[in-house]
């Protein structure tokens, strides 16, 4: 905010010449000098809340800020409750530009109530309380949307995890039927191919009836052979006789 709404004291009639001269400088922007000249003064005229309220407004002019609060923290301690009002004011316009804004409002508010008539204070302090509110507005209305955005987040997360544990669930139950399918289909086209019962009893009988069939074929051909033999050993008793007999 501009510097302008800094407060300087209007001094009265009875102050001396040397304060007006003070003011001349102020005035002027001679803002350098002035608080040189009530430097002076205030050597001379220690506790002099009028002076220490010029130079607190010459030095905050002349971007000497620590000065300037100290010098309006003194003019505060005065017993003229207008002097006193004055310098709360200018204290509280150079927190407000610090950005402490809740010190400067208890400080416009004692103003206030020290000089109720004074009109640059009461709409300074009307207008930073409205700051404050919409600031603090604005400060609510972002975390609400920060946790709004979490929570969104959150339930975005917790649905893709259901979705997944879903899918999940949902590809392994396919997996196991596919499995299933597989394995019976399996164990069916082994059964397949596996003989029935009726037919193993068929298939027996059968190989029994082959092995019949070539044992007494073995046993009929054992036998012609053995009357072969039985011949040959006739006969050749027979020539063996018939030549033994010759």
């Amino acid at each position: 905010m501009s510097k302008q709404n800094i407060y300087v004291l209007s001094f009265l009639l009875s102050f001396s010449f040397a304060q007006d001269k003070g003011m001349d400088l102020f005035n002027d922007k001679k803002y350098g000098e002035a608080v040189e000249y009530y430097k002076k003064v205030l050597k001379k005229r220690k506790g002099d809340a009028a002076a220490e309220l010029g130079l607190g407004s010459s030095a905050y002019y002349n971007d000497n800020i620590e000065l300037a609060l100290r010098s309006f923290e003194e003019a505060s301690k005065s017993d003229n409750e207008i002097i006193q009002s004055k310098a709360l004011y200018n204290i509280a316009r150079v927190l407000q530009d610090k950005d402490e804004i809740s010190k400067s409002l208890k400080l416009y508010k004692k103003a206030l109530e020290l000089n109720p008539s004074d009109i640059d204070t009461k709409i300074n302090y009307e207008i930073l309380k409205k700051m404050k509110r919409e600031e603090q507005q604005e400060n609510q209305d972002q975390e609400g949307n920060q946790e709004q955005q979490e929570n969104q987040d959150q339930e975005g997360n917790q649905e893709q995890q259901e979705n997944q544990d879903q899918e999940g669930n949902q590809e392994q139950q396919e997996n196991q039927d596919q499995d299933g399918n597989k394995e019976q289909q399996e164990n069916q086209d082994q059964d397949g191919n596996k003989p029935l019962a009726g037919s193993s009893a068929d298939n027996i009988e059968k190989e029994k009836s082959d092995q019949m069939i070539q044992a007494e074929a073995i046993l009929n051909a054992l036998k012609g052979q053995e009357e072969i033999n039985q011949k040959q050993k006739i006969l050749k008793s027979k020539i063996l006789r018939y030549e033994k007999d010759w």
